[in-house]
């Protein structure tokens, strides 16, 4: 009995963990105001195109209700390999990792790609 009420409240406290972790939302790049109304933020994911949604989240929260104009952006690629090699890497280990049944390697990290953006809100 004492036995299946550990495991009942480890599994509650497992399934309550799992719930609010779901209920995270993506956290917002800060924004930083420059000179002639204009707005400056960077968004960091390990792909470019969540990069890109990251930094553009941040602006639609600055702007709100307005349109979201884009002045100026740059992408800039910090990952181990250069970015050519990683996903030379990657496919090669996802066909090896098919063929002997483990899984392929993943050397990319959260902060592999910055997508920074000067707009205005129009």
């Amino acid at each position: 009995m004492i036995t299946f009420n550990k495991t009942a409240t480890l599994t509650a406290t497992l399934a309550a963990a799992l719930a609010l972790s779901a209920c995270q939302s993506t956290p917002s790049s800060p924004v930083i105001q420059r000179a002639n109304s204009t707005y400056e933020t960077t968004g960091i994911a390990d792909t470019k195109v969540k990069a890109q949604q990251n930094a553009i989240d941040s602006a639609q929260k600055t702007c709100r209700s307005k349109q979201v104009i884009i002045v100026n952006d740059t992408v800039k690629y910090n990952g181990i390999l250069d970015e050519r090699t990683g996903r030379m890497v990657g496919q090669v280990g996802a066909v090896v990792g098919s063929i002997f049944g483990t899984g392929s390697p993943d050397l990319s990290r959260k902060d592999d790609y910055e997508y920074t953006i000067s707009f205005r809100c129009q």
